[in-house]
């Protein structure tokens, strides 16, 4: 693309683009569309920027009636700061702790359907609850971990 689109710009995303006859054809769907919108091209690519007051799905619709494979290319996720990363260790630490609780409460809970000794007793039956309490414990500092992991290696990618 020559001098970049605006940030409101409709990307497209073109397969199949084969000769200056298919850039003519796109070009003639966008301008039926909207005659004043404004293109940018990055024919290796097979993208096409366009600045238009028509709505995005207009000028999809446009390009796609006119027999070509486009869709909106995907954006790059926004940069994640301080509070992304908080987010994440917080979101990590309730799923480890829900995991935690539940792992071990189905351990608590085979511990006392398979443990011989269990048969009568109810010692067996408060250990489910202790199991799963104990699970809880530990999955919470491992989830918040893991989460402030995801959180650092998406800082990291967003800055390479």
């Amino acid at each position: 693309m020559h001098d970049a689109p605006p940030d409101g710009a409709l990307v497209l995303v073109l397969r199949d683009l084969r000769d200056p006859a298919d850039h003519a054809a796109v070009e003639a769907a966008i301008r039926r569309c909207d005659p004043a919108a404004r293109t940018w091209w990055d024919w290796s690519q097979g993208l096409v920027a366009i600045a238009s007051a028509a709505p995005h799905h207009a000028l999809l619709g446009a390009v796609q009636q006119a027999g070509f494979a486009a869709m909106p290319q995907r954006r790059p996720p926004g940069p994640i700061g301080v509070g992304g990363v908080l987010l994440r260790i917080l979101l990590g630490a309730v799923l480890g702790l829900a995991a935690g609780l539940a792992l071990g409460v189905v351990f608590g809970l085979g511990n006392s359907a398979l443990n011989p000794s269990c048969v009568g007793s109810g010692n067996c039956a408060i250990g489910v609850g202790v199991f799963g309490g104990l699970g809880a414990v530990v999955g919470l500092p491992v989830g918040a971990l893991v989460g402030l992991g995801l959180g650092l290696a998406r800082v990291g990618r967003r800055r390479a």
